[in-house]
């Protein structure tokens, strides 16, 4: 809770000295013999339409938890006494979270306004080792994909600093079943032009934390 507390903190350190330093602005004197006017103006530089790509990786998730976790039935296996006279000769190691990868396209269209589509890998494993030796017998690890059309709003924006929120609802599989599910950016910040990072605090299917890089170009103009 600390760490999401100073994120947001720095969010938004982020957004007033950006707002300060970043606005153009156009100063118009007007003189007469008795009287001066001055007219400031901001102004902001001319929007072209982006196509951004990204790269992230995220924490573990409660959606991810329950997917890797076989929706909350991880060891319901049917046993007998045969299956337990072989597994007292082995032994689980800890299940181990390796992480929520995350691949994202979304055309820029509009200064407030991206669409495209993201996914999601999220992977834990875990081995059944002979006891004695042990030699790996089984593999348990999980995995699961979730593959999600993406808007995101840009409520800040600038050419090297946005802050944005994102919505995408889509599915999640772990390979035997799939479920409709999303995930919601509450808060969004990538810092860079052509080749970007971004970090972001969330829920869903990418993890609670995020972060990543990105890369943006130009669209081909008609």
């Amino acid at each position: 809770m600390k760490n999401i507390k100073t994120i947001l903190m720095a969010f938004v350190a982020l957004w007033v000295v950006q707002g300060a330093v970043a606005q153009v602005r156009e100063r118009t004197v007007v003189k007469t013999d008795s009287t001066k006017v001055i007219t400031i103006v901001k102004k902001h530089t001319e929007f072209t339409p982006k196509h951004d790509i990204r790269a992230g990786v995220g924490t573990m998730s409660l959606v991810t938890s329950f997917a890797l976790d076989n929706w909350g039935c991880a060891d319901c296996t049917v046993r007998d006494f045969r299956s337990d006279m072989a597994n007292a000769e082995t032994h689980l190691t800890p299940r181990m979270f390796v992480g929520n990868y995350s691949l994202s396209y979304t055309y820029h269209d509009r200064r407030w306004l991206s669409y495209g589509g993201t996914a999601v890998f999220g992977a834990s494993t875990r081995w059944r080792k002979d006891s004695i030796t042990g030699e790996k017998i089984d593999n348990l690890s999980n995995y699961c994909l979730s593959i999600m059309p993406t808007v995101r709003f840009d409520w800040f924006y600038r050419e090297k600093v946005q802050l944005y929120s994102t919505v995408s609802i889509g599915v999640v599989t772990d390979f035997d079943e799939a479920y409709p599910w999303g995930d919601l950016t509450l808060v969004g910040c990538s810092f860079g032009r052509k080749f970007f990072g971004f970090a972001e605090v969330g829920m869903g299917t990418a993890g609670w934390l995020r972060a990543g890089i990105g890369y943006r170009f130009n669209a081909t103009k008609k």
